[in-house]
């Protein structure tokens, strides 16, 4: 179908409606002057270049987390003789969150190899990387002095974990338990009695934690009924 012609007046319209944005333009250019396009120009660039590279860092994460998750199937087949430099690049060149990530995975496999030194220096190493997301630093902590428990004083226990002890914390139950016997170690049995009466009320933490920590509470003089037990922990704590 050919195209309908314009009528005159559709077209003197359209006329003086370009005239009116020419002119418009002319103002703004001449009130504002070239540095207002100028910086539009370089917000619209650095917006462009954002864009980008949130790009590429998505992207990147996305490489390193296969990578890394590659790496931990290697090592649950046995193939540690291929995954352990991969994790050993990545700690050196990876983002420091999948680097921390890697250090953690050797750390393990260290342990799961009966190196408990290596194991415990690298999950210390992790634990005191400022510049590691805390949750991953917490959770070095834990196993770092979860390794080193009969080498370490009582009272370092207590001072590295006590601040992850507490209820509502994700670590409270073994913490709180490592803590507990820290106190238990040192002679401060009164100190120890209300982190094992917590651990035992907790229902989110596992029946054997629950369990094991009422038997500590009734050795230390915590009376069963505080615990809300009908009978000794070593009956029906240790039946769950």
């Amino acid at each position: 179908m050919a195209n309908t012609p314009a009528k005159p007046d559709d077209t003197f319209l359209r006329e003086v409606d370009e005239e009116y944005r020419r002119s418009q333009l002319a103002g703004l250019w001449q009130r504002f002057g070239r540095w207002m396009i100028a910086a539009l120009v370089l917000a619209l660039a650095g917006l462009a270049g954002f864009l980008y590279w949130q790009d590429r860092k998505a992207a990147a994460a996305g490489e390193a987390g296969a990578a890394l998750a590659r790496a931990i199937e290697q090592l649950e087949v046995g193939e540690g003789a291929r995954a352990r430099p991969a994790l050993e690049a990545m700690t050196r060149d990876g983002a420091p969150v999948y680097a921390g990530l890697a250090r953690m995975v050797l750390a393990n496999d260290a342990l799961a190899g009966g190196d408990k030194a290596k194991a415990r220096g690298l999950y210390e190493a992790v634990a005191r990387d400022a510049a590691l997301p805390q949750p991953i630093r917490d959770a070095a902590l834990v196993k770092a002095v979860r390794i080193g428990f009969d080498q370490l004083p009582p009272a370092e226990v207590v001072a590295r974990l006590k601040p992850l002890a507490v209820p509502g914390n994700g670590w409270f139950g073994v913490a709180g338990e490592l803590v507990a016997v820290a106190h238990i170690k040192a002679g401060k049995p009164e100190a120890a009695r209300p982190i094992l009466i917590a651990l035992v009320k907790d229902e989110t933490l596992s029946p054997s934690l629950r369990a094991r920590a009422a038997q500590l509470a009734v050795a230390v003089g915590v009376d069963p009924a505080t615990l809300g037990l009908g009978q000794q922990p070593g009956t029906q704590a240790g039946a769950q």
